[in-house]
């Protein structure tokens, strides 16, 4: 293809808004600017608890500004403290970690399944021990963990499960939605996720109900309703302050009326959301039928996948091509951005710079220095998934050919 060819192709790239609001929801938002009598902390989060709680089937859940403040919430719940150890993939989003290791304990990296690319229950297993009082289980890209396996190793050992569900709102796990099969379910509302409060947002679901009134006590700098009621309402002062947990400081991790408003009319949608995002990966994926050098994500019968992301590896191989070279073809001769994502967390600076580079996580490294990760967003249209397809494919074609 010539230069001039190649500039009048449309470019093909990752954009930063995964789902885009419908109508309905952009008026509530008008809605509840106009008419709301507080913009944080109201009844439009009560409600968007109460009914997430009950869209996933958990005892109980609350509304943050982050699934990194969830994360940090749950970590700090599960009591970590430093001499403890807790498991986490290698392969995952920083925020997953960083909440961990900031208790002192030890993080022990996990590896990942080489066919389904989330957290190895054979590696959990053997980094399992006396000192390890958590474990991670990421649910990457959208595809649930083999959380029945990894059930199996914590339990009888009372190892507490934190699910990172960043990537996975909505997704099923034979049956029940991740999020409520551990002990805490972190989710992220990003701007990069399926379901976004204007941004950014999170929630923490929790099987034992205490432990959202904990995570509300938490989340707004010890402000606390005073028990019972007072004579005069402003005696000793209108707010009150508590500490949280024993020995512990509040933060503040409070989500605003009208993106709890937008996530609840998500919420209402994101089994459509994710159904039509199962469909657009089955039309792309279907096209790379003859080329078996690109090997998408192996989802087990059990498993729901909502496809947050589409990530592949390339087994160029036998063609003498690496993942480098078809992603520089691809953006050089056809203006098809592909991307690497998720960096080892043990070969980061940030992670070695705290002694976290001790690792034996071989197929998160062969997947990570062979991996692809294309375009990917919401109702893409099947003209735009079909010409990534065919960028891609003369991509492959031109390996194939030595090119």
């Amino acid at each position: 293809m010539s230069q001039t060819e190649t500039a009048r192709l449309a470019p093909i790239e990752m954009i930063g808004v995964q789902t885009r609001l419908n109508h309905e929801e952009e008026q509530t938002i008008l809605r509840v600017l106009r008419e709301a009598k507080t913009l944080a902390t109201g009844p439009e989060g009560d409600a968007f608890e109460k009914e997430f709680a009950a869209f996933l089937g958990a005892g109980d859940a609350a509304v943050l500004s982050s699934c990194s403040g969830a994360l940090e919430l749950a970590a700090i719940m599960t009591g970590l403290k430093p001499g403890d150890e807790v498991i986490v993939p290698a392969h995952t989003f920083v925020a997953t970690a960083v909440p961990f290791a900031r208790t002192g304990a030890r993080i022990r990296w996990a590896d990942i399944d080489p066919d389904t690319r989330v957290m190895s229950p054979a590696s959990v297993q053997q980094l399992v021990n006396e000192r390890t009082k958590v474990m991670v289980p990421v649910h990457l890209y959208g595809l649930p963990c083999d959380m029945d396996a990894l059930l199996k190793i914590a339990e009888p050992r009372g190892i507490q499960i934190v699910e990172d569900c960043a990537q996975a709102p909505g997704g099923r796990y034979k049956g029940r939605r991740v999020g409520s099969i551990g002990h805490f379910g972190c989710f992220s509302f990003h701007t990069h996720k399926n379901m976004s409060t204007l941004g950014e947002g999170g929630m923490l679901a929790v099987r034992d109900p205490q432990h959202a009134v904990l995570a509300r006590r938490l989340r707004w700098m010890g402000n606390w309703p005073f028990e019972g009621t007072r004579d005069r309402y402003w005696v000793p002062a209108m707010g009150n302050l508590v500490p949280p947990m024993p020995g512990q400081w509040p933060l503040n991790y409070c989500l605003s009326e009208p993106q709890s408003a937008v996530g609840r009319l998500l919420l209402k949608r994101i089994d459509r959301i994710n159904a039509q995002r199962r469909e657009q990966a089955a039309r792309f994926q279907a096209h790379f039928a003859d080329y078996p050098e690109m090997v998408f994500q192996k989802v087990p019968d059990q498993c729901e996948h909502v496809y947050h992301l589409m990530s592949a590896r390339y087994d160029g191989q036998a063609y003498g091509k690496t993942r480098n070279d078809v992603i520089a073809y691809c953006y050089e001769k056809y203006r098809l951005k592909l991307i690497v994502q998720y960096w080892p967390l043990n070969r980061s600076d940030l992670f070695r710079s705290f002694g976290f580079d001790e690792a034996h996580v071989p197929e998160t490294d062969r997947f990570f220095d062979n991996m692809i990760s294309f375009p990917w967003w919401s109702e893409m249209g099947d003209a735009l998934v079909d010409d990534m397809a065919q960028r891609t494919i003369r991509g492959l074609d031109a390996m194939r050919a030595g090119g």
